[in-house]
């Protein structure tokens, strides 16, 4: 609690609740109680086993950079690593992300340097796997549209879909394609090297390049983008068993695939915003009002969902930063973090 970070994420997930909280009592206090007191809370382990699948495979891609990487960390400590790592799910500015690099230093030794490039790859196989995912349930997604709304209702929409799920992803295919091009980034790093306020960062940024091309390989996203979206579709069958526990079971589980996957991209990978608060609740809430879902059944929905998930993992993830503390009789250094965190600049370049 004396950590600044650790301050930051309990008032920050404070504040996350007392939102939810009011828009609970907005859209209908009394209604939104009534569907939560008839939700199935037995099939509460089941939602929480579904995530937790999610977060296993999603190791499994983790695991498959470090090695590519040709990092030798011990396997099970890399494990107790990579869970620790959901503790900053909901960290503000995404400085949460240095926390598994970080981790890697102050227990193995290896620099951060090596094993940054693993967040980035992971987070771009990340939203890979969501693109895909959602480009193959969108016309079903669209098809569900038009049964509620009606074609002349629906055609917006689905303009606007496929604009956006298209843009996405010409914008990330270019930059990855322009990351593979040796010649050009050294060229640029080369230019920003004559300006003398730059120099530090350039070098910076050259040791990150030299250490995250090996791994953009097409063989490598191939595989993590489809290891993404495979382990990425468990938490839709959760969504899909948490909007039928609310009596919204008309709307299909290739519906609801296509509502989360949207909904965390412009949430949490457009925006940057910490656990993709407000953007996922928001877009979730009105991709599920275009396939008919009763807005007293959406709220309840979404608590449940962000709940199963977001802070399901940021619990976790605390717990973990504890197992791998006791197991390597070391605590974690979170003024250090903060450090690395706040003033990647200096502490990094150091590192580096």
């Amino acid at each position: 609690m004396k950590n600044r970070i650790v301050s930051r994420i309990i008032w920050f997930c404070v504040l996350a609740v007392l939102c939810y909280t009011v828009f609970f009592i907005w859209t209908d206090a009394s209604r939104n109680i009534e569907v939560l007191k008839a939700f199935s809370w037995s099939s509460l382990p089941l939602i929480l086993g579904l995530v937790l699948v999610n977060f296993l495979l999603r190791e499994l891609k983790w695991d498959f950079f470090r090695r590519v990487a040709g990092i030798d960390v011990p396997r099970f400590g890399s494990f107790l690593v990579f869970f620790s790592g959901y503790s900053m799910a909901i960290s503000p500015g995404r400085v949460g992300e240095l926390i598994k690099p970080f981790m890697y230093k102050e227990y193995f030794g290896q620099k951060m340097r090596r094993s940054i490039p693993l967040v980035f790859c992971e987070r771009i196989s990340d939203l890979l796997g969501m693109i895909l995912l959602a480009l193959i349930t969108a016309p079903l997604f669209m098809a569900g549209v038009v049964k509620a709304q009606g074609h002349n209702e629906s055609g917006t929409t689905e303009k606007l879909v496929y604009v956006f799920l298209g843009i996405s992803a010409v914008l990330v295919v270019v930059g990855i394609a322009l990351a593979r091009n040796k010649r050009l980034v050294y060229g640029l790093l080369h230019l920003g090297l004559k300006v003398k306020r730059l120099q530090g960062t350039v070098k910076h940024l050259r040791h990150l390049y030299y250490a995250t091309y090996p791994l953009l390989t097409v063989k490598n996203l191939l595989i993590s983008t489809l290891l993404g979206a495979f382990s990425w579709s468990f938490e839709c069958i959760a969504t899909d068993i948490i909007l039928a526990g609310v009596g919204a079971p008309e709307v299909t589980l290739f519906e609801l695939a296509f509502v989360f996957c949207m909904a965390t991209i412009v949430g949490g990978f457009l925006f940057f915003l910490p656990g993709g608060l407000g953007g996922f609740e928001g877009t979730a809430y009105r991709l599920l009002t275009l396939l008919g879902v009763e807005k007293n059944e959406i709220t309840p929905a979404i608590l449940i969902i962000r709940f199963c998930t977001l802070f399901f993992a940021v619990g976790l993830g605390f717990l973990f930063i504890l197992l791998t503390s006791l197991k390597y009789h070391k605590a974690m250094q979170w003024d250090e973090f903060e450090h690395a965190s706040a003033e990647s600049q200096g502490a990094l370049d150091h590192e580096l």
